[in-house]
């Protein structure tokens, strides 16, 4: 365990902080760093990728970079450090709606709420090297414009196919009726009846394959996702150096609801329609082309490159992380 940095960056996120009970929470939780003796700079964002832009732009005046907000907020900032080639830890604190990678790095339990692990993880600080999962594909600022290529760097799961419709269907509204810990599994259910399967075609160290009509194609780092009910990736680690793939095939609509049922107890991976085993890189292209997801944000269009980045990044854990 080594001490803490006496100067850190905080990059809030303001949507995950608007409320007055919120700012008031984080006001407090700046307090208790400034009496531990870690003064933080703070920045807003003001765009989707702001946070990858103030991360990248903290060079090495930081030896600690804090993410406040949710897991998008999180792989934005992650995004930014390893861009830039940082050696600054980046520390969680967890005032999102889904919170998996606090979680994960035992800085919050399933509600949410509370500081306490967050606050200790960054006064008590124990860094750990964990792999994240480079996203790769192009995009165009005009139609048929030369394609751009763009990479982020995600910490819990990629995904192409019904993933990307789930985190569509799973809009603010439906945030705001079921909460953090069960919108996704109401985002579920609408994107059931919305999601036209494309055909995906994939590549992987195992070979390459074509699947009509197919369900999802998802990479996974982290053991859960979704609010911590989702099991993507049963027995995932963060620092093995490799993805959990999973492949679903075509599947009728009631089979896909009961696969979601499975999804959350994690034994999804038996059935004969899934195809689940480890690699360090997929490849994915689909007809129609799909959005890309990972960690709960849609980014881009397919076609698109997962790669596991070993090691990538220092993450401040609690005791009880199970990164």
């Amino acid at each position: 365990m080594s001490r803490p940095p006496r100067d850190a960056l905080l990059i809030r996120n303001p949507a995950s902080a608007s409320s007055r009970e919120q700012a008031a929470r984080l006001e407090r939780f700046l307090g208790r760093l400034a009496a531990g003796g870690v003064a933080c700079e703070v920045r807003v964002t003001d765009h989707p990728g702001h946070a990858v832009e103030l991360a990248r732009q903290s060079g090495g005046r930081f030896g600690l970079v804090i993410a406040a907000g949710g897991d998008g907020t999180v792989h934005e900032v992650a995004s930014g450090l390893i861009e830039a080639g940082s050696t600054a830890a980046l520390a969680v604190a967890p005032f999102g709606r889904g919170n998996d990678i606090a979680q994960i790095a035992g800085v919050c339990g399933p509600s949410g709420t509370g500081d306490e692990a967050a606050l200790q993880a960054i006064l008590q600080p124990r860094p750990v090297a964990i792999d994240t999962i480079r996203v790769l594909w192009h995009e165009r600022s005009t139609p048929g414009g030369t394609p751009i290529p763009r990479v982020r760097h995600a910490i819990l799961f990629g995904g192409v196919g019904f993933v990307g419709e789930l985190l569509r269907q799973t809009t603010p509204g439906t945030v705001r009726w079921f909460g953090p810990r069960w919108c996704y599994s109401a985002g579920f259910f609408r994107a059931l009846c919305s999601f036209r399967p494309p055909v995906l075609r994939v590549r992987s160290e195992q070979g390459e394959a074509e699947l009509p009509h197919a369900v999802v194609a998802v990479v996974g780092n982290a053991p859960f996702a979704g609010g911590g009910l989702m099991r993507i990736g049963p027995g995932a680690s963060m620092t093995d150096g490799v993805l959990e793939l999973t492949l679903i095939e075509a599947v009728g609509r009631l089979e896909l609801a009961l696969q979601f049922v499975r999804l959350l107890r994690g034994t999804h991976v038996r059935h004969r329609k899934v195809r689940f085993f480890q690699g360090r890189w997929l490849e994915v292209s689909a007809d129609p082309e799909q959005p890309l997801a990972f960690d709960g944000e849609l980014l881009g269009l397919s076609p698109v490159r997962f790669e596991v980045a070993p090691k990538s990044l220092r993450l401040l854990a609690g005791p009880d992380g199970r990164v």
